[in-house]
């Protein structure tokens, strides 16, 4: 994972690494000879595709995607991973947030990616990817963990950080010159990428994540194969329960975070409702269609339990950072203006008291005004 706003993309190093790779070693020279697209690496950069696809396809937008519309497709979000939907964690890595995205991620993938499957094999190599997606999964959690994020920038860094780890294990067996092009590459696309990330929309956290995540993993399980070596073996098992350590111990340790963004849009729908049902209603009672009695019928009895109970809800939320608390402190404002305006509508209705009519317009004036605030600031 590595995104979680619009326009978060990876990027493509200043050269393929693969290019530079001429070690010595029989094992190591044999899988440089095979650089090529295919294998695991092309299994996922067609995976990735086709989700991007059948996004598109099923209405998310292939350019400017809201973190809205990508949350039912698998991103990852504080409070919905946090809160038993673990599988987020797996599923954020293969979604994009739009074509530019998914284009400089799967470009750097498909340079990166061959050599790193050629030197460990497939099946080091795809735990080596998944688990970096976690690990910036992970790191995106704990440093912003109410953001909606999405993307294969975390295992595609932890490919460059196993790549680190694996000549930091492996320097003594590699010529100098080829050891010191691959080092310069890496660590230029490191470098590259943390002063981007600088920018805003870059989520730094999962990339770094990725990254530490990827040189730990690069200095024991990526190994130049020989022909003996068995597909499952110690190395392949202990990353693997770094995996299963990297799901487990976030669900358990970090705090759960409310769903803000769930319960806004729940707000907007049911204000949307009410609004609409006040003025129809209140439009029939002008028109003398409805009865005084009726008409604080409808306030009291369709409007304003909804409204409480979604104000009661709002208020709950809890860990949430400071931009949301803000904005939580301002909704409730409103909330209670507009409920005071309703309830002062209805006992003015039930008394025939028109000063309470009154007040009620004044402050359904006032809860407009709070309301247009809320828009900008948003």
């Amino acid at each position: 994972m590595d995104t979680y706003d619009p326009y978060r993309q990876g990027d493509s190093p200043s050269r393929q690494p693969q290019a530079a790779y001429n070690a010595r070693p029989e094992a190591i020279e044999a899988a440089s000879n095979k650089l090529s697209l295919s294998g695991v690496t092309l299994a996922l950069i067609v995976l990735n595709a086709l989700v991007f696809i059948v996004m598109s396809l099923r209405g998310v937008s292939a350019f400017s995607p809201t973190a809205q519309s990508v949350l039912p497709w698998g991103a990852d979000y504080g409070p919905l991973t946090l809160n038993g939907q673990w599988w987020r964690m797996f599923t954020s890595m293969f979604i994009h947030f739009g074509i530019i995205h998914i284009a400089f991620n799967m470009f750097v993938l498909a340079n990166i990616g061959p050599f790193m499957e050629a030197v460990s094999g497939r099946v080091s190599y795809s735990i080596l990817y998944l688990v970096s997606g976690l690990g910036g999964g992970v790191a995106s959690l704990a440093w912003h963990p109410t953001t909606v994020s999405a993307g294969a920038s975390g295992a595609i860094f932890g490919l460059y950080g196993g790549l680190l780890g694996f000549l930091v294990g492996h320097r003594n067996v590699i010529d100098p010159y080829s050891l010191k092009s691959l080092t310069r590459g890496a660590l230029t696309f490191v470098g590259y990428n943390v002063l981007f990330g600088l920018t805003p929309g870059i989520d730094m956290a999962a990339h770094m994540g990725g990254l530490v995540t990827g040189f730990l993993l690069g200095l024991f399980l990526v190994q130049p194969r020989a022909k003996s070596e068995s597909p499952i073996n110690t190395r392949n098992a202990a990353a693997t329960l770094l995996g299963v350590a990297l799901v487990v111990v976030p669900l358990y340790k970090f705090s759960k975070p409310g769903d803000f963004l769930g319960e806004f849009n729940r707000l907007a729908d049911m204000e949307e409702k009410s609004i609409d049902l006040f003025n129809s209603s209140s439009e029939k009672w002008k028109a003398h269609q409805l009865s005084d009695a009726q008409y604080a019928d409808i306030v009291e009895k369709q409007i304003l339990p909804k409204w409480i109970a979604e104000r009661d809800a709002l208020n709950k939320l809890q860990q949430i950072p400071p931009g949301q608390a803000k904005l939580k402190t301002s909704l409730l404002q409103y909330m209670d203006t507009r409920q005071e305006s309703w309830q002062l509508l209805v006992d003015g209705l039930r008394t025939s008291d028109e000063s309470k009519i009154t007040q009620s317009n004044v402050k359904g004036q006032t809860a407009d005004r709070l309301a247009k605030r809320i828009s900008g600031d948003k």
